[in-house]
């Protein structure tokens, strides 16, 4: 074997490895928060269009939801996600879906289906995120996405339940990070 060509595949490989193993994570975390960013950027637009208060309590849970996760966002891991899942009770979803209809009671049903249609994405971002955090979970999972798209929000207003999951996940990543007196009440 020629030396270049030895030379050229292991520095090839070397510089591959330096990607997956240190690059990667940090650009899907960049990624992720970036996605957030456009998801609370839309939510302000359509607060600022006069469609719901900047003091309603959907808007400032979702809006608070979303600024957690971009600062603790880096959190948020599929392992984590699965023993969250395994060990911890599964919550109400009737709870949960009360609660919100309650938060929500007193807006236009457009605005209540814009409002679920921004904690949904915020959702499905963050689900994204654990399953794109690794490389060949990527290399995996992107090329199915060409055929259905498997974080579909219309598909998820039907089943709750996931949504509710990635949100158990999200509020015990971020009570994890602050202490009891900070972590606020995310719903």
């Amino acid at each position: 074997m020629n030396l270049y060509v030895a030379l050229k595949s292991v520095s090839a490989l070397i510089a591959l490895w330096f990607f997956v193993y240190y690059l990667w994570r940090d650009y899907r975390i960049d990624a992720f928060r970036e996605h957030l960013f456009s998801i609370r950027d839309r939510m302000f637009m359509y607060a600022a269009e006069g469609n719901i208060r900047f003091d309603h309590p959907a808007y400032t849970s979702t809006r608070t939801r979303a600024n957690l996760l971009i600062r603790h966002g880096h959190h948020l891991t599929l392992t984590r996600f699965t023993i969250v899942v395994l060990t911890h009770p599964t919550p109400d979803v009737r709870k949960i879906l009360a609660e919100w209809a309650r938060m929500t009671e007193d807006l236009p049903p457009d605005a209540q289906l814009k409002m679920l249609e921004f904690r949904l994405c915020i959702s499905v971002a963050s689900l994204q995120h654990m399953v794109y955090s690794s490389f060949f979970r990527y290399l995996i999972a992107r090329p199915l996405t060409l055929f259905k798209d498997p974080f579909k929000v219309n598909e998820l207003r039907e089943h709750p339940t996931v949504a509710n999951n990635v949100e158990r996940l999200e509020c015990d990543t971020v009570e994890q990070e602050l202490p009891q007196e900070e972590a606020p009440a995310l719903v």
